[in-house]
């Protein structure tokens, strides 16, 4: 079995203190996440499902990313970031994105979301295009920490489980105004994972490269067999960029996690 390398500070137990530890800013190795070397999977909660469903909402995901036929799961793939192994996931870059239509023809898309740690805040964001035109990068949801995990295995494959996405305030004004769905601030509409591997990391955090022919791109999924004993759900985001659906047999543990986000709606309402 492998064994993984926790982050240095930023791992508490389980849980994980995502926000910048300022006061260690620049003090550890910092890495790049390679282009396309992982993948991030999104289980919309049964709050969220219900309320799309109620208002009408047509679901569909953007190329590269795709919707996992009868489960909404949007797949994505991971095309890069930055993290410094001292306290923190600086950004995780995603490509693809989710396409909402309303019965009435208005849309809300969100393109390439991005996972940021903005020191006391931990956030995911989207750029919006709305009714066919682009805006800006907005805050859709603020990331809660309450189940993550965050490790680093020896092969540098980063690993980010549970990571909780509730709505923010500016998302939910976005979905009632224009696609009239009622959400409320600080619902838990979804559970996001994603993995990636980290450029230079030898699994002793000393940033030397003498291990990178282990990292070619190619490898992206060479380590997936590594994973055969992390049935968790993280494992599946690393085929979100395989754009194949014969893994979603592997997506059988997912649902734990899918279902944990629904549970905790249950008792939201």
């Amino acid at each position: 079995m492998k064994k993984d390398t926790p982050m240095r500070a930023i791992v508490a137990g389980t849980l994980v203190a995502f926000n910048l530890a300022t006061s260690q800013v620049g003090a550890a190795p910092t890495y790049q996440i390679k282009y396309q070397a992982g993948g991030s999977t999104v289980y919309l909660s049964n709050l969220a499902l219900d309320a799309l469903d109620a208002a009408g909402v047509e679901k569909s995901a953007l190329d590269p990313g795709k919707l996992v036929p009868h489960k909404d799961w949007l797949r994505v793939p991971v095309t890069g970031g930055v993290i410094d192994l001292d306290g923190t996931v600086g950004e995780v870059d995603l490509s693809g994105g989710l396409r909402l239509e309303s019965p009435n023809g208005h849309t809300l898309v969100l393109h390439n979301l991005t996972i940021e740690a903005l020191g006391e805040q931990n956030v995911v964001s989207a750029v919006l295009e709305v009714d066919g035109d682009i805006t800006t990068r907005v805050q859709m949801f603020e990331v809660a920490l309450d189940a993550s995990e965050i490790s680093v295995d020896n092969n540098a494959k980063l690993v980010l489980r549970k990571l909780w996405l509730l709505l923010s305030e500016e998302g939910a004004t976005l979905l009632n105004d224009i696609l009239g769905v009622t959400l409320l601030a600080g619902d838990k509409v979804a559970v996001m994972d994603a993995t990636g591997k980290l450029d230079g990391y030898n699994g002793n955090d000393d940033s030397d490269d003498s291990d990178d022919s282990d990292d070619s791109d190619d490898s992206d999924d060479s380590d997936d067999s590594d994973d055969s004993d992390d049935s968790d759900d993280s494992d599946d985001s690393d085929d979100s960029d395989d754009s194949d659906d014969s893994d979603d047999s592997d997506d059988s543990d997912d649902s734990d996690d899918s279902d944990d986000s629904d549970d905790s709606d249950d008792s939201d309402g």
